[in-house]
């Protein structure tokens, strides 16, 4: 596999170049949350999924490029990495069933998390279904579709190795899984037992095997409520080419590493305009199996918002048999004082002395606004 460079990070290895075909998967969009339950067997999986993958294939001035993505909506939307169709001039797409379409336009793009919507002129096509990675397990058995090497329709089996930050920490999670991935795979889908999508295969690390990644289904149905009206791919690279990465933008403003003085908590903040976001530091969040991040809004004088928090926990099932629970919460919070040198806030949640109940996920005692201070580390 050529080493090449995905979006500035050398790190990995794209896996866009290939001969692709595209196969189509079912969508049943942002309002299908209420997913089966029911588990299918690998040939079910392959049998529901590979009708609808698809082919990108399109040209630049380093030559041709080949790469896969699945279909979003009856009427043409499809997703893809970006590095698929980053420098392409021209390109197009190539359903399963033979049909081509020489033309496409790009819907919407995020450069950091390498996902790309374009459109086609299609009609009648056939959607996928999305899961929700919000709900990924490790463990838990996944599917790549693609054509890796040029060898389309193939299907490897594997499971999430982790679920973790962006190896290069631009700031997202990448789902890690073990399943077979290869130049050809890029903007193909990571499927689960029960047929939906819940990843976007993006690639892999470089000189290394069982190293795949992918990133999570979600952030796609984010982008799809940022679609832009349609635009051509010379458009897209010059927005690409004068877009500013805010976070670097503003990292040398503002202090980005902030101690709580009440929990001794380490959090990086990034200064968006008027929007904050804080999440805990990698290596105390590791220690503790844990997460907590914020995003707050300027409100007038204060800054509202939400912060989310949980972890993995233990509780005793009897007869020598323990269990695993993944807690997730998200409450209130207000930043009332901010300035480079000092955060005030408080955020809701269960006080000190509240015990939690890991097989419920709940808390013996109310919520109560509990106040921090922060200082620059």
């Amino acid at each position: 596999m050529k080493n090449l460079i995905l979006s500035g990070r050398a790190d990995f290895t794209p896996l866009s170049k290939g001969s692709i075909r595209f196969v189509r998967c079912l969508f049943l969009g942002m309002a299908a949350m209420s997913f089966a339950k029911t588990n299918l067997d690998n040939v079910q999986i392959a049998s529901k999924v590979l009708p609808s993958v698809v082919l990108l294939k399109g040209t630049g001035d380093s030559g041709g490029s080949l790469g896969s993505g699945f279909i979003l909506s009856s009427d043409g939307k499809i997703a893809t990495n970006l590095h698929v169709i980053r420098e392409w001039k021209s390109g197009g797409v190539q359903l399963q069933n033979g049909d081509t379409f020489s033309v496409l336009s790009v819907l919407a793009f995020d450069a950091t998390k390498d996902l790309a919507i374009v459109q086609i002129a299609g009609f009648d096509l056939s959607p996928c279904e999305l899961g929700n990675s919000n709900d990924l397990k490790v463990g838990e058995s996944v599917i790549a579709v693609g054509s890796p090497r040029g060898l389309q329709g193939t299907v490897t089996v594997g499971v999430i190795s982790a679920v973790r930050d962006d190896l290069v920490g631009t700031g997202f999670k990448v789902i890690q899984t073990d399943a077979a991935a290869n130049p050809g795979n890029s903007g193909g889908p990571l499927v689960n037992s029960r047929g939906q999508i819940i990843g976007v295969i993006s690639s892999k690390l470089k000189a290394s095997e069982g190293l795949n990644f992918a990133v999570p289904i979600n952030y796609v149905r984010g982008l799809m409520n940022a679609l832009q009206p349609p635009m051509t791919l010379d458009i897209m690279r010059a927005r690409l080419n004068s877009a500013v990465d805010v976070f670097k933008a503003t990292a040398a403003e503002n202090p980005v590493r902030w101690k709580s003085m009440t929990s001794n908590k380490v959090f990086e903040l990034r200064w968006v305009g008027e929007r904050i976001y804080a999440e805990l530091l990698k290596v105390q969040a590791e220690q503790t199996s844990g997460f907590q991040t914020m995003e707050v809004q300027k409100n007038g004088t204060v800054y509202t918002g939400v912060s989310r928090y949980g972890g993995v926990c233990r509780w005793y099932r009897g007869f020598g048999n323990w269990e695993t629970n993944n807690c997730r919460f998200e409450k209130q919070a207000e930043f009332t004082q901010v300035s480079k040198d000092r955060i005030e806030g408080r955020t809701m949640g269960p006080p000190p002395s509240s015990k939690l109940d890991c097989k419920k996920c709940t808390y013996s005692k109310p919520d109560e606004w509990r106040p921090f201070i922060w200082i620059p580390q």
